[in-house]
């Protein structure tokens, strides 16, 4: 046996997590305990800082020294009472990172909570996103958030976020019902979704909101505008804005379609993924006649789409088929060949 002191190990960045986490989570207290918590805190504040207190504090100029420091040390641990008990609610969580790239995001809470996330981690209220690249979000009520790269949010709400500077796109599909619609915040005004389909740029010179889908409201310095689909609103640190058409296809949504959720094709029937390609690429679909629409309802589709939601996996999804398709006029138009 060797007497020589072996060398500690430092613990990794992942494993000081796991052990705070552990330590810190604590099961939420019952209302009466969370009162008693509450008053006693209430009591000790209020101790230190009466008259009395203040009056003997001024008498006794020799002790401010060790007075203030346990005043700091009070602020401290109340802080730190809060922070362990306040139980973490499912209404914290507005969704999930579902896929990122080189760069990922990072998230900020406080001052001293910063870290990478995965693909599978929350975002709460009252965390700052920083999207190194490309990401796709997952909402907890249905949906997408899609963050361009460079971009950074603060969740403040479980339904409103505020874009600090970058790109961001919102998705509900038809059908999805939110209790709590997703409002998008910037320097000049905010941002109510009355459709589906909306993306919000801000940068040091402007902020512009294109409506893909239903209509948005945007309230500013100047007032109440309700923006149609098809329609984009420029917003300058003024107060004026601007609006004017915009199309809902072409390369300034490509970014979006990069970051589609995989369709889950297996076992649904080829409309379906039609209607759901057509809504990513900002394209009407159309049926050139009855017998396409018939075929594609009746062909039942195996295997998968992974990622983006391009014109390719389009061609490689009817080439398996007796569908083609042609873009024309901004549509996708589907066709039946013998």
């Amino acid at each position: 046996m060797s007497d020589t002191p072996q060398p500690k190990r430092e613990a990794s960045d992942a494993e000081i997590e796991q052990l705070l986490v552990s330590n810190l989570s604590t099961p939420p207290l019952s209302p009466e305990a969370t009162e008693r918590v509450r008053a006693a805190v209430s009591q000790a504040w209020e101790a230190t800082t009466s008259p009395a207190q203040t009056h003997e504090t001024r008498g006794h100029a020799r002790h401010w020294g060790r007075w203030s420091g346990l005043t700091a040390t009070s602020l401290v641990a109340i802080a730190v009472i809060f922070f362990a008990i306040k139980p973490v609610a499912e209404q914290d969580v507005i969704g999930s990172l579902a896929r990122t790239s080189d760069g990922g995001i990072e998230r900020t809470q406080g001052l001293i909570w910063h870290h990478a996330l995965k693909v599978g981690d929350p975002l709460r209220v009252g965390e700052t996103l920083t999207a190194r690249s490309p990401a796709l979000v997952a909402l907890a009520e249905g949906g997408t958030l899609r963050l361009a790269g460079n971009s950074v949010i603060a969740v403040e709400a479980a339904s409103q976020l505020s874009l600090e500077h970058g790109k961001l796109y919102v998705d509900k599909p038809v059908g999805v019902i939110a209790s709590h619609p997703l409002r998008v915040a910037t320097r000049v005004g905010l941002v109510e979704p009355l459709g589906t389909e909306f993306e919000v740029l801000s940068n040091d010179q402007v902020v512009r909101i294109r409506v893909r889908e239903g209509q948005v409201r945007f309230s500013g310095a100047t007032g109440v505008l309700v923006a149609t689909v098809g329609t984009e609103l420029l917003a300058s640190s003024g107060g004026q804005v601007t609006q004017r058409p915009v199309p809902t296809f072409g390369n300034d949504w490509q970014w979006t379609a990069a970051l589609a959720p995989d369709f889950a094709v297996e076992g649904r029937s080829l409309s379906d993924y039609l209607q759901w390609i057509s809504r990513e690429l900002g394209r009407p679909l159309v049926y050139a006649n009855a017998q396409a629409r018939e075929r594609a309802q009746r062909t039942i589709l195996h295997g998968s789409v992974r990622s983006e939601a391009t014109l390719d996996t389009l061609a490689d999804v009817l080439s398996s088929t007796s569908l083609t398709y042609e873009l024309a006029d901004g549509a996708i138009r589907v066709h039946f060949t013998r």
